[in-house]
C-alpha cells in the first residue's frame, strides 16, 4: 500500500532471506541515524522484528518517533518470513562476499565495488576502481549507479554496506553483494 518495510533483523539474518523490496536497517544504537537518513518521513513504515526480542517493538517505536518518524502502521515477528514463499513469492538473498572475492570479480570486471563511507574515510585510503557514494546519499544517487554489473558494496567494518545493500535491493539492483569484512579487510 505505499508503505516502507523496516527489517530490523542483524545484517546476516537479512541476507540470509529478506522480503523483497524491504529496507534493513538492524535495531543497534545507529538504528535512528541511519533512519534518520534514509526513512522518508511521509510514508506509513511497517517493522520487521526480531520474534525473540520482547522490548524491540517499543524500542523501535519510540527511537523512531524520537525523530519524527511517528507513521508505524505496523510490526510483524520475523516469522512472516516463513509465510512469505507460500503466500506471496520468493525470498530474496545478498550475497556476503569476502576481499579476496570482491577482489577477483572487480578485476574480471564482472562486478564493480561501490564504498559507502564517508568523504573523510574516502580521502583517508580507498579501494582502486572503487565508486563512492557515502550511505545517506545513496538513495539520491542510485541513478548515477551502473546497473550492467553487480555492484560489491562496502563500508570500513561490514555495517553501513549491508545497509546500503538492502536499499540497492530495494531500489532493484540485481546481484548486489555486500563485502562483509569492509576496508578494514581489505587492507
Amino acid at each position: 500500500g505505499g508503505g516502507l518495510v523496516i527489517d530490523t533483523r542483524s545484517a546476516l539474518e537479512f541476507g540470509a532471506a529478506h522480503i523483497p523490496g524491504t529496507l534493513n536497517i538492524p535495531l543497534s544504537r545507529a538504528f535512528t541515524t541511519w533512519a534518520g537518513w534514509l526513512v522518508p518521513y511521509d510514508r506509513d513504515i511497517h517493522l520487521i522484528i526480531d520474534d525473540h526480542c520482547a522490548q524491540c517493538v517499543s524500542d523501535a517505536m519510540r527511537d523512531l518517533a524520537m525523530i519524527g518518524l511517528d507513521r508505524v502502521a505496523g510490526f510483524a515477528g520475523a516469522d512472516v518470513l516463513d509465510q512469505w514463499p507460500a503466500n506471496v513469492g520468493p525470498l530474496s538473498r545478498i550475497a556476503q562476499f569476502d576481499a579476496r572475492s570482491a577482489s577477483r570479480l572487480q578485476d574480471a570486471g564482472e562486478a564493480a565495488i561501490l564504498d559507502v563511507r564517508s568523504d573523510t574515510e574516502w580521502q583517508a585510503g580507498h579501494i582502486p576502481d572503487a565508486l563512492h557514494v557515502p550511505l545517506g546519499a545513496l538513495p539520491a544517487s542510485l541513478e548515477a549507479l551502473p546497473r550492467d554489473r553487480p555492484l560489491v558494496v562496502h563500508c570500513q567494518g561490514g555495517t553501513r554496506s549491508a545497509i546500503a545493500a538492502s536499499v540497492l535491493d530495494a531500489a532493484g539492483f540485481t546481484g548486489v553483494m555486500n563485502m562483509a569484512g569492509g576496508f578494514n579487510e581489505w587492507q
